[in-house]
């Protein structure tokens, strides 16, 4: 950054870059040198990590740790996922207090996103609750994916019918 600011706002951007606009010039504890009307982008020394999403098996392969919102069980071959449905996953690396919204596919179809955050008492997990789209082909091992900040997460699967 070329200068101190104070009042200022953040804005994170998809490229894991921060828009930093306007706000006071700061030059100390209670030291002000007038307004800011200019912009600067702010280059994060360390990236965001990828998203990971959870498997049953432990090995973020194979059958997704996905649910189904209402009733708790996983969307497998034995109860599968329906269109409509809401789904919940966690998943790590959105960011504290993110408010730039994750992106999920489910067989190459991105999902509604209904809801994201952090998972209280669980400090780096965030939920994730989403609508299965229409159109996704049913089958056994249905790919899912997380896009967020354009880095994409491992790829699990989940059953869909």
């Amino acid at each position: 950054m070329t200068e101190r600011r104070e009042w200022h706002t953040a804005t994170l951007l998809n490229s894991g870059d921060m828009l930093v606009t306007g706000g006071m010039a700061y030059g100390g504890i209670g030291i002000f040198y007038g307004s800011l009307a200019t912009a600067e982008l702010y280059h994060p020394a360390l990236p965001v990590p990828a998203p990971v999403l959870f498997s049953v098996s432990g090995d973020g392969r194979g059958q997704g740790a996905v649910w189904h919102a209402e009733t708790g069980q996983i969307a497998s071959p034995q109860d599968p996922a329906v269109t409509g449905e809401v789904l919940a996953l966690y998943t790590t690396s959105l960011g504290e207090g993110s408010v730039i919204p994750p992106q999920v596919a489910i067989g190459g179809r991105f999902a509604e996103i209904v809801y994201f955050g952090g998972v209280p008492g669980y400090p780096g997990y965030d939920q994730i609750n989403l609508r299965v789209p229409g159109g996704v082909a049913p089958e056994s091992a249905a790919s899912v994916r997380l896009f967020y900040l354009d880095r994409s997460s491992n790829e699990v699967t989940i059953a869909v019918k």
